[in-house]
């Protein structure tokens, strides 16, 4: 069998277009079915003023109103239609809602506990705070207790090296005093 080639000409696919943009509710415009078609603008603006001249000499046709019959028939199917979509739904609804009810319980038991475990954070962290403020008091008194073992131990120093010199002062007047041999022969 033959390839078919593809003879649909531009002005056919103008055509289709303009028809299709009547389907879907819009203008006709050489714009539009220049877009739709993909031809030039010549071939769009003709189409498009000879779609509008048509349907110019059509009469609008006048739609009556739906009948009483037919309205009453297609209210009962639509009442029909409603309750079978309703009663189909219905069990997964139902599902869904208690899914939801769960999950809001959920929801619900999480945010106490986030509550409780924030609570605890606050106050481990003013413990925290405590327990840094009582380290850095305690670091401060043993810097003062490590002067102050500092400054005593260098007055016990002055102190041993100015008794060491006033026991060399003493020992030296001591020899000095003459013995009771020495007095009675200088005598």
């Amino acid at each position: 069998m033959p390839e078919r080639q593809n003879t649909t000409t531009p002005e056919d696919r103008a055509e289709a277009a303009a028809r299709d943009l009547v389907d879907r509710g819009l203008p006709v415009t050489a714009r539009a079915v220049r877009e739709a078609a993909g031809v030039r603008m010549a071939v769009a603006a003709q189409t498009a003023r000879a779609w509008k001249e048509a349907t110019a000499e059509q009469p609008d046709v006048v739609v009556p109103e739906v009948p009483e019959d037919v309205s009453s028939r297609l209210a009962a199917i639509w009442a029909d239609a409603y309750r079978a979509a309703h009663a189909a739904v219905r069990p997964e609804r139902d599902k869904l809602a208690a899914s939801v009810e769960a999950l809001e319980a959920e929801v619900e038991g999480l945010t106490t506990a986030v509550g409780a475990v924030e609570d605890e954070r606050d106050k481990l962290a003013g413990d925290a705070e405590a327990a840094q403020a009582a380290a850095a008091e305690a670091i401060a008194r043993a810097e003062a207790a490590e002067q102050s073992a500092r400054e005593a131990q260098s007055r016990a120093a002055s102190i041993e090296g100015e008794r060491d010199r006033l026991a060399a002062q003493v020992a030296a007047l001591i020899e000095r005093i003459p013995t009771p041999n020495e007095a009675a022969t200088d005598s």
